[in-house]
């Protein structure tokens, strides 16, 4: 039984995809997102911390020099407090992205080793006219060619 294409896709494998297309190892696509957003996260505590201490001491002389500090202070408040909230923002929308973007960049590392499996699966059941075809822009493409010769080398002996 075939399956339905999508509409206007050519050819007789391009099929309809949906997230679990994608998250073909959730747990080790996640995991890596998520590694990556904790990196992101450690190199931004550190950097506000050395933009807080110097902008810190930036208000300090600033306040000395106006000699209204609570008129100075209330000022910066009132400008800080919204960037706050939008440095936040920022933040989860990066983490979002990034663990997104690492999700579809994982999916062209992980599913060549799903077709590789299933090529090494045939070659162990005897069926030595598999071949592995990768999508565009998936990795490990060499592998998949020398599978492929591997496939043919067993198939003209088995002859």
């Amino acid at each position: 039984m075939e399956k339905k294409k999508s509409e206007g896709q050519k050819g007789p494998h391009k099929f309809v995809r949906n997230v679990k297309n994608y998250a073909l190892q959730p747990y080790f696509q996640v995991r890596l997102g998520v590694y990556s957003v904790v990196l992101s996260l450690i190199f931004a505590v550190i950097l506000s911390g050395i933009l807080y201490l110097n902008l810190g001491k930036l208000l300090e002389i600033i306040v000395e020099l106006t000699g209204v500090p609570e008129e100075v202070r209330d000022l910066l408040d009132q400008y800080i407090n919204p960037a706050k909230i939008q440095v936040f923002g920022a933040v989860a929308i990066y983490a979002a992205i990034n663990i997104g973007m690492t999700i579809l960049f994982t999916h062209h590392l992980v599913g060549p080793t799903i077709a590789f499996r299933r090529h090494v699966q045939m070659i162990s059941e005897g069926n030595y006219q598999h071949r592995t075809i990768l999508r565009k822009g998936d990795a490990f493409a060499e592998v998949a060619e020398d599978l492929n010769k591997l496939s043919q080398q067993f198939e003209q002996n088995s002859k």
